[in-house]
């Protein structure tokens, strides 16, 4: 059950903003990519700056039929989702759009990076203490720390680059826990001619789910083929996820998936897209609840819709997806899904983000055969000064076991305020809400927090 602590949309700003370093225009995209999209990219781009809004003759990285829109990452519904990254500190508001009279006020104060040779590194420490009241578990005063070390390559074509990171939450007083979490990724990309690109990665990461799943690892890999050339743009990818759960062996599984995306990249507005999948997942055992395996094989297909405009980016799809069980005393899982990632500048103050996924998620409990996991979040995001931000978010996760008469809602609320010193210090403080209401006996719940952080970028 990660969706206890669902992926709420971090307001941590990251250090590695294009502006600070225009070079990096060059191979990176000005805008926030799809953080839905792609497990190892849940935290790597949330709270990222964005840029100008306008296309850069020399950004390769982003096709020239699409100049305001960066690349999207397919995912298929058994990939796993971004980890919930509990230990993370969502707060630090992201920067809004460098534009007209904002941008040189608001560049004195982003991180410069190290530049060595062609790879510029940044690096995020972020420190914080809290006070939690649950419901039911009682109160808790914990402690905070995270920090990521990035490492992007500034090349005229192709480009790689490296992620790390690590969270750790520790209970100072009342609750007892820890909470370690983790990830690393290396990723690439080959331009191969002007039209056509080659991408590829690999990654890790740690959770620490406190909602009963346990600690997971997860390692992923993909490959994948673009071409940007014409009326048509084709899109493919190759996903390989091996997850490992220390505390449930029994959900240990390898899932294989293969992804297609056909677009009609006229230029314009408006570009609509088609998306089909097929998938196979394999579970190293049975399950511990019921001794019956989950492995099976399915497919999915979405339509949907891009937009690039200057003040309005993303997308939105809606499609169905089926996964047939080889256990024939397990139902198979199936439902309407959807995906989206939007972001509307309203004004050059303000900032309105909204995302959407859905996904098949493994269990062990007795007689379900899977979790269908619909979730959604919004975050508002308003500049007080150049240095200074304020925002607000929500989030609802919807989870349906199949084969039972189980589901879960979760209802997240949460705000927060930045405020930077200069370059490289910045203060922060935010609160949550979380409202967690089950069909099962004992299993509503409230958990609330509060924390204030420092943090210092390089």
């Amino acid at each position: 059950m990660a969706s206890i602590l669902l992926a709420a949309p971090s307001f941590a700003q990251d250090a590695d903003d294009a502006e600070a370093v225009p070079a990096l225009k060059r191979t990176f995209p000005t805008r926030p990519v799809n953080t839905t999209a792609d497990p190892s990219l849940a935290d790597m781009e949330q709270g990222e700056s964005s840029g100008t809004g306008k296309s850069e003759p020399a950004d390769l990285a982003i096709p020239l039929l699409r100049p305001s829109l960066a690349p999207v990452d397919l995912r298929s519904v058994v990939r796993p989702l971004p980890p919930g990254q509990s230990a993370k500190l969502p707060a630090v508001a992201p920067s809004l759009p460098a534009v007209t009279r904002e941008a040189d006020a608001r560049a004195e104060y982003e991180p410069l990076g190290l530049r060595l040779g062609s790879v510029v590194v940044n690096a995020t420490s972020s420190t914080g203490i809290g006070l939690r009241r649950h419901s039911v578990e009682g109160n808790e005063t914990f402690l905070r720390s995270n920090g990521v070390l990035t490492a992007r390559s500034d090349w005229e074509s192709n480009s790689l680059e490296l992620r790390l990171g690590g969270a750790y939450r520790r209970s100072l007083a009342g609750i007892d826990e820890t909470l370690p979490e983790g990830d690393a990724r290396l990723s690439g990309r080959f331009d191969i001619t002007d039209a056509d690109r080659l991408t590829a990665s690999a990654g890790w990461t740690l959770r620490d789910d406190t909602s009963g799943d346990g600690k997971e690892n997860t390692f992923s890999g993909t490959l994948g083929y673009e071409r940007f050339g014409g009326i048509v743009g084709l899109k493919t990818a190759l996903g390989v996820d091996r997850t490992v759960n220390e505390t449930d062996p029994t959900l240990d599984n390898a899932a294989l998936s293969l992804s297609l995306r056909l677009s009609h990249d006229s230029g314009a507005v408006l570009q609509p897209f088609v998306e089909v999948g097929a998938f196979g997942r394999d579970f190293d055992r049975p399950a511990a609840g019921d001794g019956f395996s989950r492995s099976g094989v399915g497919g999915e297909a979405k339509v949907g819709v891009a937009v690039a405009r200057d003040d309005l980016t993303g997308e939105i799809a809606l499609g169905y997806g089926y996964e047939w069980l080889k256990e024939d005393s397990l139902d198979d899982v199936s439902g309407v899904i959807g995906s989206a990632s939007l972001s509307w500048d309203a004004t050059e103050l303000l900032r309105l983000t909204g995302t959407a996924t859905t996904s098949f998620e493994p269990t062990s409990s007795a007689g379900a055969s899977g979790v269908v996991k619909r979730i959604g979040e919004t975050t508002v995001t308003y500049a007080l000064a150049p240095n200074a931000f304020v925002v607000a978010g929500g989030g609802l996760t919807l989870e349906d076991y199949v084969g039972v008469d189980r589901k879960v809602t979760t209802t997240t609320l949460k705000a927060g305020l930045g405020y930077k010193l200069n370059r490289s210090v910045e203060l922060g403080l935010d609160g949550e809400h979380k409202i967690v209401r089950s069909s099962e006996a004992g299993g509503d719940y409230t958990d609330s927090s509060i924390t204030a952080t420092l943090t210092l970028r390089q």
